[in-house]
């Protein structure tokens, strides 16, 4: 037959009606590309209501942590993963470390055995300069009951630091850091003016986060009318006026003229996220009151976080003897520094999640020296790196969410929905990476200046304090260095007036010492007489009754009589006073 044009340029159309060109190798027809719902990176996953996450008012979940890491440890190093300066081993590691009820990281070392092989290549690797952990805590609230749940990372420094020696560091990160104070006795003020009839207490504060509670109880007797109003109260903190407080009232009794009032319950105030002080100021009401200055003392690890460090130095120090590099190095599990880094603080109770990211992937654009210098800083340099605040928080959750949006829509244009493949479209990949970092060496580099000029002040103070005490020690080590050459010294004159056949001088003994025994040696033959007299009066007085004692107890020997001999006695021992009764007896 013979063919059309049609046909002749390869559209002959089968009785199914495709053409033949587009015929599948296998004989089968691909199927047309079409929506997917889910994302997959290296053993990570995330769908579609994941991604539902990223909107306003959501929280991160761990499978979009797992999914960004995993991203960014790929894409902001310059050589990839194989040069990520910080490891990571998921959203569950320390759940699954502390699972089965143990009480120690080294018996939860067996839960999660295999993890640092398996996702990280080895904890000990050379690259790594910090382990990335996130901490999912539960919350609750005053009564015990649950108040949700909230992320923040524990940043370990150095990880091998406990068997080499070397400077480690657990640095708890936590963007709602909680801490009281409480007032005993309150703290009082009071309207000038009034003689004390219209006062204010406050017996607590408490922070959580980026929202402050105060504890109040005003009263008026109603000499001057109604209380002021508690809603017009005023918070002074690093030069920010917070104002508009929520209250909660317990008692809610302004008065009037001649009526007595009283307000009883809390002033909670909103602050801005980057807001570090520990001093603030309440102007309460109106005003007319004397302001009052509420002071917290600093941020101190809560019990979790110190069970955190206690547990994560366990496993570390587990982890080593079983697949540490050098494991007959020992790995001191305690010798990690534990510390709360003063971080800017969220301004809502949604993005606790982000922040955690966004201080992995801050990590991961640093190098591994510059993270190793990072245990030794002090919490005040610490305090004035740059971390992320809730504006670049907020910006990135922006760039996430759009990110993720381009990611489900090239998956669907190519067919596939694992991202290594589409992130080698290089315009894509660029596309991703820019949406996991920002360009901020100029900040790292002025405080890496900071951190660098504290350790050499440290520097020039250690050198200072081992410089006197190496003149300590030379001082004594020359002392002890003259007295041994006194001694040898003298051991050798000793020696040579031995071989001279010269009797080395006796030891002077003093005075005192040698008349005073002189005198009780002629003390003791005068006591030892008048003994012996004693004795021999008993004996004679009771030698008639000894008469009577059968023969073998009067031949009974008995043992000389100690004294010194008179001279010109003979040597042939005459008998003893105290023995002449008994003879005479005999003689009888």
């Amino acid at each position: 037959r013979r063919s059309t044009p049609a046909e002749g340029r390869g559209h002959v159309l089968h009785r199914a009606g495709r053409p033949r060109g587009h015929r599948a190798a296998g004989g089968r027809w691909p199927t047309m590309p079409g929506p997917v719902s889910e994302l997959t990176f290296r053993r990570t996953m995330i769908n579609l209501t994941d991604a539902g996450r990223l909107g306003e008012g959501e929280d991160l979940n761990d499978a979009l942590l797992d999914f960004f890491v995993k991203l960014g440890q790929a894409l902001i190093p310059k050589g990839g993963d194989g040069e990520a300066p910080v490891s990571y081993l998921g959203a569950h590691f320390f759940k699954q470390l502390r699972s089965a009820s143990v009480g120690s990281g080294e018996e939860g070392w067996k839960n999660v055995m295999n993890w640092a092989k398996r996702k990280a290549g080895g904890l000990f690797k050379p690259q790594y300069g910090a382990f990335s952990v996130p901490i999912n805590e539960d919350l609750k609230d005053d009564k015990g009951q649950d108040a949700g749940n909230h992320w923040w990372l524990a940043l370990v420094i150095n990880p091998p630091g406990g068997a080499t020696l070397e400077p480690t560091a657990v640095m708890c990160l936590d963007s709602m850091q909680r801490r009281k104070k409480q007032f005993s006795p309150p703290k009082t003020s009071s309207i000038e003016g009034s003689l004390n009839k219209y006062t204010l207490e406050v017996s607590e504060v408490e922070q959580a986060g980026y929202l402050v509670i105060i504890s109040f109880n005003a009263r008026g007797d109603g000499t001057f009318g109604a209380l002021p109003r508690p809603e017009a109260s005023r918070l002074h903190v690093d030069g920010i006026v917070c104002k508009n407080p929520t209250l909660g009232l317990r008692i809610n009794m302004q008065g009037g003229d001649g009526v007595p009032g009283r307000f009883e319950g809390t002033l909670t105030f909103a602050l801005d996220g980057r807001c570090r002080s520990s001093v603030f100021k309440l102007e309460y009401g109106e005003g007319g009151y004397t302001p009052l200055q509420l002071e917290f003392d600093p941020f101190s690890l809560t019990k979790l976080q110190k069970d955190v460090s206690r547990f994560i130095g366990g496993y570390l120090a587990k982890e080593w003897m079983q697949n540490g590099p050098k494991k007959d190095m020992r790995f001191e599990k305690q010798s990690a520094r534990a510390l709360v880094a003063d971080v800017h603080q969220q301004e809502n109770l949604n993005d606790c999640g982000v922040f955690v990211l966004e201080n992995t992937l801050r990590s991961l654009a640093m190098k591994r020296e510059f993270l190793k210098n990072m245990a030794e800083a002090s919490p005040k340099v610490l305090k004035n790196f740059p971390w992320p605040n809730q504006n670049e928080v907020t910006a990135r959750k922006a760039k996430l969410r759009s990110i993720v949006a381009r990611l489900f829509a090239a998956a669907a244009e190519k067919g596939t929905s694992d991202v290594e493949v589409l992130i080698k479209d290089q315009d894509l990949r660029t596309e991703v990476l820019q949406s996991l970092t920002d360009e901020r060496a100029s900040e790292l580099d002025t405080w890496s200046g900071q951190l660098q000029k504290e350790l050499a002040a440290r520097q020039v103070d250690k050198d200072m304090v081992t410089a006197e005490q190496k003149k300590k020690d030379e001082a004594i080590q020359a002392r002890r260095d003259e007295e041994k050459a006194r001694r040898e010294a003298e051991e050798r004159k000793a020696q040579e007036e031995k071989r001279e056949g010269k009797r080395p001088p006796a030891k002077s003994r003093p005075a005192s010492s040698s008349g005073s025994e002189s005198a009780d040696r002629r003390k003791k033959p005068a006591k030892r007489d008048a003994k012996a007299k004693k004795k021999t009066k008993r004996k004679a007085s009771s030698g008639s009754s000894r008469s009577d004692q059968s023969s073998g107890d009067r031949r009974r020997k008995r043992p000389p009589q100690k004294g010194k001999r008179k001279k010109g006695v003979s040597s042939s021992r005459s008998p003893s006073p105290s023995s002449s009764p008994s003879r005479r007896g005999r003689r009888r």
